[in-house]
């Protein structure tokens, strides 16, 4: 189940568990994995964070989760490419499909989703559990338009997701010290990714009360990485996205990237991926498929 490569733009998997038997390794689809009942722990990229019902995990693509089940779990899981969220949207509101990429770039790559800390809005986690069941049911029932109702639920619950993890942004939630501050920093860094002259590290450095010195070596000391090598990092991993689950010329992709070029982006890829974007997309290319 967890394996298979998708086969339509959107897959909805109902099932109650005693262990999880799948493998471990990463998926070919982004996923919202929702714990209806249950209790247990969630592993994602080496971290562990225990489960209840009501717990809504995000997964990407490249993410390694597995579940250690305690209780018996039931799931809810929405499997999507990127392709589903082009089929939200008319071909003419190219504009608006743009944002939607950046929407669920934020989304399923925001440190806050990974622990299943999301809804800081107590009516808005209502609201997804609401939509998550009458998700499951229009699945189970294929009523009459069910594929449309769930598409605009789908498109509403990412809605919620994106304003309750920039609700976790905010100073008074997230300390200003230790790793947290590391964490409110990367935030940072992805939310305005596409936003170059927010990135500079005067910026980064007022925004954050530090010298532009110390932000770098205290970034480094927390991560492993400085600044502009994470910001890169991430950057290629949106263009993996891309090149995979969209239409995007590699110029296109460059110009939103904030890329000086085409000609930049492609020795920048090939340097850190060993190949060229248009071979990478040749062999990663997700293929779209129309639901009937």
């Amino acid at each position: 189940m967890f394996n298979k490569l998708l086969h339509e733009p959107y897959d909805i998997v109902l099932e109650e568990k005693d262990n999880w038997e799948q493998t471990r390794f990463s998926q070919p689809a982004f996923q919202l994995v929702y714990i209806r009942e249950g209790k247990g722990h969630h592993h994602i990229n080496g971290n562990r964070y225990d489960y209840h019902p009501g717990k809504l995990y995000i997964v990407a693509p490249e993410d390694h989760y597995h579940c250690d089940i305690t209780e018996r779990t039931t799931f809810i899981i929405i499997r999507f490419t990127q392709l589903f969220i082009t089929q939200l949207k008319d071909d003419a509101e190219r504009l608006e499909l743009c944002d939607w990429m950046k929407k669920t770039d934020y989304i399923f790559h925001n440190f806050h989703s990974k622990a299943g800390c999301i809804f800081r809005d107590a009516a808005d986690e209502a609201m997804t559990q609401m939509l998550l069941n009458s998700i499951a049911r229009e699945h189970q029932q294929h009523g009459k338009g069910y594929q449309l109702i769930i598409r605009q639920s789908i498109s509403i619950l990412l809605n919620l997701i994106a304003r309750n993890l920039l609700m976790s942004e905010s100073p008074d939630i997230q300390e200003n010290n230790g790793p947290s501050s590391v964490l409110r920093i990367i935030s940072y860094l992805q939310e305005h990714v596409y936003q170059p002259e927010m990135l500079r590290m005067p910026v980064l450095a007022a925004q954050f009360n530090m010298s532009v010195h110390y932000l770098g070596e205290y970034f480094k000391k927390h991560t492993g990485e400085s600044v502009q090598d994470y910001i890169i990092s991430y950057k290629l991993r949106l263009v993996d996205v891309r090149l995979a689950y969209s239409n995007m010329r590699v110029r296109e992709i460059a110009q939103e990237l904030g890329f000086t070029d085409e000609s930049y982006l492609s020795r920048l890829f090939k340097k850190y991926r060993g190949t060229t974007p248009g071979m990478y997309r040749k062999l990663n290319r997700k293929q779209p498929v129309n639901v009937p």
